[in-house]
C-alpha cells in the first residue's frame, strides 16, 4: 500500500529522507493506541485451532512497528510459529529499518518485507487472514479502491484493522482553537522570518479530506465487509510528540504546502511552543478512530 502516513505514491529524495515519521511513532502512547488496535483485530482469532497457519500483511508498514506488534500478540496467543507476516512498503529505506527491527526483536517468525505500492497488492499476496493498515487511511485519496483492494487480498472472513487520528470527530471539545493557533502562528513566523517564500494556495492537503465514523463504516460495507467495529479513543498527546509530527514531510506538506520542508518544520517547531504557551497547554488530547472489519 502506501508509506505509513502517506497519501499518494512516494517519491522518496534525500530531502524527504531527513524528516521521517520513526520519531512520532516512538512514543509510548502511539504504540499503545496501535497495540490496542492489533489485539482488537486478532482477537477474532479465537476459536481457531492454534495449528492453523496464518497469513497477516501490514499494508504501509514503514519502519514494521506495527508489524513487530503483530509479532507480539500472536507470540502471546501462542500462534507465532504458524505465522508469515508480511510487510508491504513502497520504501525500500523503511523496508531495511524493518527487517533489522524484527530480527532485533529475537522472535522467531516467518517475516518478509516487501517494496510495493497499492496497485501491486494482490500480485504481492493472497490468501490473507488478517491485513493492517494503520495510521493512512486518511489520506489515500481513493478510500472505496483502497477498501477493494484489501477485500481482494482477504481470506473468506478475514480481518482488516486500520485506525485514524485525522477524521471529523478527532478533535476533542475545546482544542479545536490550538490547532489553529499553531498553523497561525508558523505562518505568522514564516511571513516576518523568510518573506520570500509563500504558503501554496492552490495546493489541496489530503489530510484535510476528512471522513466521520460512519462514512468509513458505510464504504467499507459497500465494498464487502458484512461486519465493521468502530471505537473512538481518546489519547493524551505531548508537545514534543506534535514536534516530532511537525518534522515528518508529509505532515509539513499538508500544513504548510509549497513551504520547503526543513522551514516548515522550524516553523511548526517554533510556532507548537508558543500555542502552547499561550493556552496554557503541555499535551492536546486526541480521539483515535479505531476501526476492525470482516469480509464477507
Amino acid at each position: 500500500m502506501v508509506k505509513e502516513g502517506s497519501a499518494m505514491a512516494l517519491i522518496e529524495t534525500e530531502e524527504t529522507n531527513q524528516f521521517t515519521y520513526e520519531a512520532f511513532a516512538a512514543h509510548p502512547f502511539y504504540t499503545e493506541i496501535n497495540r490496542s488496535l492489533v489485539r482488537q483485530a486478532l482477537a477474532h482469532l479465537e476459536g481457531r485451532p492454534l495449528h492453523q497457519p496464518l497469513t497477516i500483511v501490514d499494508m504501509g508498514c514503514g519502519t514494521g512497528a506495527v508489524t513487530r506488534l503483530v509479532a507480539e500478540e500472536l507470540a502471546r496467543q501462542g500462534r507465532l510459529a504458524q505465522a508469515h507476516l508480511v510487510g508491504v512498503d513502497p520504501s525500500e529505506d523503511a523496508l531495511r529499518h524493518a527487517r533489522r527491527g524484527m530480527i532485533e526483536m529475537g522472535l522467531s517468525v516467518k517475516a518478509d518485507f516487501i517494496q510495493g505500492e497499492s496497485n501491486d497488492l494482490t500480485t504481492i499476496i493472497q490468501n490473507v487472514d488478517a491485513a493492517f493498515f494503520c495510521n493512512a487511511i486518511h489520506l489515500v485519496p481513493d478510500k472505496a479502491e483502497a477498501f477493494k483492494h484489501v477485500i481482494g487480498i482477504l481470506n473468506p472472513q478475514g480481518i482488516f484493522a486500520c485506525n485514524s487520528a485525522f477524521y471529523q470527530g478527532t478533535y476533542v471539545l475545546g482544542t479545536e482553537h490550538f490547532y489553529h493557533l499553531w498553523i497561525r502562528r508558523a505562518m505568522a513566523w514564516l511571513r516576518k522570518e523568510h518573506p520570500e517564500v509563500r504558503v501554496s494556495r492552490e495546493a489541496k492537503a489530503m489530510a484535510m479530506q476528512w471522513l466521520t465514523p460512519e462514512d468509513y463504516i458505510r464504504l467499507q460495507q459497500e465494498t464487502g465487509f458484512s461486519q465493521v467495529e468502530a471505537l473512538q479513543v481518546d489519547v493524551s498527546v505531548s508537545l514534543q510528540a506534535w514536534r516530532d509530527l511537525g518534522h515528518y514531510w508529509l505532515f509539513i506538506d499538508g500544513a504548510l504546502p509549497g513551504i520547503p520542508l526543513a522551514l516548515g518544520a522550524q516553523a511548526l517547531e517554533i510556532a507548537l511552543y508558543q500555542a502552547g504557551e499561550e493556552m496554557g497547554l503541555t499535551t492536546i488530547p486526541r480521539t483515535w478512530l479505531q476501526m476492525v472489519a470482516i469480509k464477507g
